[in-house]
């Protein structure tokens, strides 16, 4: 092959590279925006409405939402290595949006929330006791 065709090659599988690298973050950045748009629209009609079954999901949709942010924050550092890693993301994400996943999964996390919940309220107590001391 001639350089000219070699270095066209080459580019072209570079460029393919590219692509297959970048895909998957610029689709979670897409599916995620459209997500939440919905997840807005969802909770807005939420609060519209008198039933208190949606209110529940979509408040345990942005908790679980919320809670796997942080998570995602802290291991995106190491598990962006796993393949398909950021198509799980959306999978979760899309799971616990679109198909009331959150409403399956708070019940697994409700045990260690509430048990995080009463250590955060000790500290809380702590910090305003500590805080009264400066403001009397």
């Amino acid at each position: 092959l001639s350089r000219q065709a070699k270095d066209t090659q080459s580019s072209f599988s570079r460029r393919q590279l590219f692509l297959f690298i970048m895909f998957p973050a610029v689709l979670l950045g897409l599916v995620e925006s459209v997500l939440l748009l919905y997840a807005g629209v969802q909770s807005f009609r939420a609060i519209q409405s008198t039933s208190q079954n949606d209110d529940k999901q979509w408040l345990t949709f942005w908790l679980l939402y919320t809670v796997s942010r942080f998570i995602f924050a802290v291991a995106d550092y190491i598990l962006f290595v796993i393949p398909f890693y950021g198509e799980i993301k959306i999978g979760f994400i899309v799971f616990i949006g679109v198909f009331n996943g959150a409403s399956m999964i708070y019940p697994i996390l409700e045990p260690f929330l509430l048990q995080a919940d009463e250590v955060a309220k000790k500290y809380e107590a702590q910090a305003r006791a500590e805080a009264s001391k400066y403001t009397k």
